[in-house]
């Protein structure tokens, strides 16, 4: 019963707290409700930046999440230069890549999303605010090259074995920035449901090249935010994350957090 009751005075209080800062972040704020209420709109923030959020979707939470609460850019020592190079794996609707392509509108930002649907929604978004520094990569990245299928669930889809369904090209990220021409990432962002235990490892030797990350971890296989934390210090990154063993947000810069191009 105590715990219960934790968890619903935990989702009080993140109410709470997006109530608040609705009318700060938006400028046609009350879309949210109708967003609730069943009705296709188009979110405005107070800097015009604009979020097209089906109904019956989970493209309200993506946006509130990103806008508001903005998990990967608001601590850990991320810095972002106008001309930086991001890749963001696991983009969803494209909520934080239209964020940062705004935010470095002289650099380049590579959206990588398995879902079609949401790859799809991506580019709509990207047309929608007028970007010209975005590609939209559909594919999911792993340990290994190769064709797999998607177990879609929302803002919580995971790529399995297996073809049938929505499958989709799996690469490394190795191939990834090869592909696309990337020499130096200055942000690789992470929100990929687990499969960051597959990615990096198989990445390591291209992590020299990636200047910083902002991760979403998610504790598996024997991997714990302290595990990851070590791994990535003895590649010459400091590290900072959330408290949460099993869940939560990872940050790792080099050179103090100073981007490099």
């Amino acid at each position: 019963m105590s715990w219960r009751i934790s968890v619903w005075l935990s989702r009080c209080r993140h109410t709470a707290r997006y109530l608040v800062a609705l009318p700060f972040a938006y400028r046609n704020w009350w879309a949210v409700f109708q967003s609730k209420l069943g009705a296709d709109v188009v979110l405005e923030l107070r800097d015009g930046t604009r979020f097209h959020v089906q109904a019956r979707t989970t493209d309200l939470a993506a946006v509130n999440e990103a806008v508001i609460l903005n998990p990967y850019l608001s601590s850990g020592g991320i810095v972002l230069r106008e001309d930086a190079i991001v890749v963001d794996i696991g983009a969803n609707i494209g909520d934080f890549t239209v964020l940062v392509a705004r935010r470095c509108p002289r650099g380049r930002v590579v959206a990588v999303e398995p879902v079609t649907r949401s790859a799809r929604v991506i580019a709509a978004q990207v047309a929608l605010n007028r970007l010209s520094n975005v590609t939209v990569v559909r594919a999911a990245v792993g340990a290994a090259s190769r064709t797999a299928a998607i177990d879609d669930a929302g803002m919580s889809s995971r790529v399995v074995d297996g073809v049938s369904g929505d499958a989709v090209p799996v690469v490394t990220l190795e191939r990834l920035m090869s592909e696309q021409h990337l020499d130096t990432v200055d942000l690789l962002k992470l929100d990929c449901e687990g499969a960051e235990w597959d990615i990096l490892p198989a990445a390591a030797g291209v992590l020299p090249r990636v200047q910083q990350i902002a991760m979403e971890f998610h504790g598996e296989r024997g991997w714990t935010a302290e595990r990851l934390a070590e791994w990535l210090r003895e590649r010459g990154y400091v590290v900072t994350h959330t408290g949460g063993e099993w869940n939560g947000v990872l940050w790792a810069t080099r050179n103090g957090g100073e981007a490099v191009n």
